[in-house]
């Protein structure tokens, strides 16, 4: 498809019914942000409110804005209005109470491009925000995909109506639906929406990290206008009034981090931890993440400050993944004035990630990435420092491949120790490797520190 000015990438559809103000910052973030050729159809769900002079006052100072007014609530239905008459690439369904981030739209088609069974995302990241009322213990069910360096979180269940979807999935016939009306509501399907497009062949999918903020699910926002949002959970009957007061409460006594930020990543999207509960560690959501296969920020950091405290000469690392680990040893390493780093990646996609990761941060020196799978890679030099973090299935296996190599009085760092795997795996190197010092760690995930004393007399 050829984009110019008439032909739009994207194509966004706002549903409204009431909260103006919402409705108002909604528009001017979308507007303020929109980065591709676009058109916008603001339906509006006849509001009582002067939703309509503001949806007005838009149209009128952008040109490429259209609006539908409907004489009575059609409820989610009422987005197909505006999808039937929609030309872009990619189809943009809008609740109306979003603030949009920064290059959204081109983040948007950029993972629509590398992820071709794509076909639903949404704009929300793997989970919950620590200012939202899902902020602490909520966990959408998903799994993590990647392609050339980008991730989304494949969902089990649906996405939630505020979506980008192909063009193709309307081509196909699939519209959205509402749910009953229950007083005054009359919410999209946006379980059977999902639904449809999985039953279709597609992935459904949240991105890496959000690219918009939910400001109608805040806090904050919840007790501002506590009587509009108590109808609201009323009229979910999944949820409830009840539910909502528990949620409430729950959220007000919940411990939470101050801010999500790393010395090490300043620049990085930075995550609540997406770990469950477990009697290792009872609160996962004080701990942070970049993705959930990179070690948690305070992992990463740890391990960061160890290297620049025991100042190994030689590293080896299992399992690069995106070489955010790598990255954290080698620039440790830097600031030391000496070692090295050998990374091992058996995936050639991945390793070419990672590899432009430690070029970008001028760590060639001190980090090597080798494309070879852990157990076939040999060294003659003694290891001061063994990072374990590849398939968990092989762990155990790299520790008694990797044993002959270790220096007298190495670290082995044994990363994912609450696996099952990994855990038995342990216990089985305690039972027969006789002289290691072990220390464990009770993070989300689990972090196990091994000193290893000359055992060559057991051999």
């Amino acid at each position: 498809m050829s984009i110019t000015k008439k032909s739009p990438l994207i194509s966004t559809v706002v549903l409204n019914w009431n909260r103006a103000d919402l409705l108002f910052h909604t528009l001017e973030s979308y507007i303020k942000t929109i980065s591709v050729p676009y058109e916008i159809f603001i339906i509006d769900n006849a509001s009582s409110d002067n939703s309509k002079s503001v949806i007005n006052e838009f149209c009128q100072n952008n040109p490429d804005a259209n609006a539908i007014f409907l004489a009575k609530n059609m409820g989610g239905e009422a987005i197909n209005l505006g999808l039937e008459q929609a030309q872009g690439k990619f189809l943009h369904i809008s609740e109306n109470d979003l603030e949009y981030l920064p290059n959204w739209a081109d983040k948007c088609i950029d993972l629509f491009e590398y992820f071709p069974s794509l076909g639903q995302l949404s704009l929300f990241g793997p989970l919950p925000a620590d200012d939202l009322l899902g902020g602490v213990g909520a966990i959408p069910a998903s799994q993590l995909r990647h392609s050339h360096g980008r991730i989304v979180y494949e969902l089990k269940n649906n996405s939630g109506t505020s979506c980008v979807m192909r063009r193709e999935i309307y081509d196909r016939g699939i519209r959205v639906h509402s749910l009953p009306k229950i007083e005054e509501f009359i919410f999209p399907n946006d379980g059977q929406l999902s639904l449809e497009i999985k039953t279709a062949g597609y992935m459904v999918a949240r991105s890496d990290h959000y690219i918009v903020k939910n400001i109608g699910h805040t806090v904050e926002e919840i007790k501002k206008r506590s009587e509009y949002y108590v109808k609201n959970y009323r009229a979910k009957p999944s949820i409830g009034e009840a539910k909502l007061k528990e949620k409430m409460a729950k959220w007000e006594k919940s411990n939470k981090p101050l801010a999500r930020a790393s010395f090490l990543f300043s620049e990085e999207n930075i995550l609540r931890e997406k770990s469950c509960s477990t009697n290792q560690c009872l609160e996962p959501n004080l701990w942070s993440m970049l993705d959930e296969w990179t070690p948690e920020i305070e992992t990463l950091e740890f391990l960061y400050t160890m290297t620049r405290l025991i100042k190994p000469t030689f590293c080896v690392e299992t399992g690069t993944w995106r070489g955010f680990l790598a990255e954290a040893i080698g620039r440790a390493l830097q600031q030391n004035g000496r070692g090295k780093l050998i990374s091992l990646e058996k995936d050639a996609n991945i390793h070419t990630v990672a590899s432009e990761r430690i070029a970008k941060q001028n760590l060639t020196v001190q980090v090597e990435i080798i494309l070879i799978n852990s157990l076939a890679f040999t060294t003659n030099e003694k290891i001061d420092l063994l990072i374990l973090g590849s398939d968990v299935n092989i762990r155990l296996s790299e520790f008694w491949h990797f044993k002959p190599y270790l220096n007298n009085k190495a670290i082995i760092v044994f990363q994912d120790a609450n696996h099952t795997q990994v855990n038995n795996g342990l216990k089985e190197i305690k039972v027969h490797s006789g002289m290691l010092s072990i220390l464990s760690f009770p993070t989300p995930r689990g972090l196990v520190l091994c000193q290893y004393n000359n055992m060559t007399h057991y051999q």
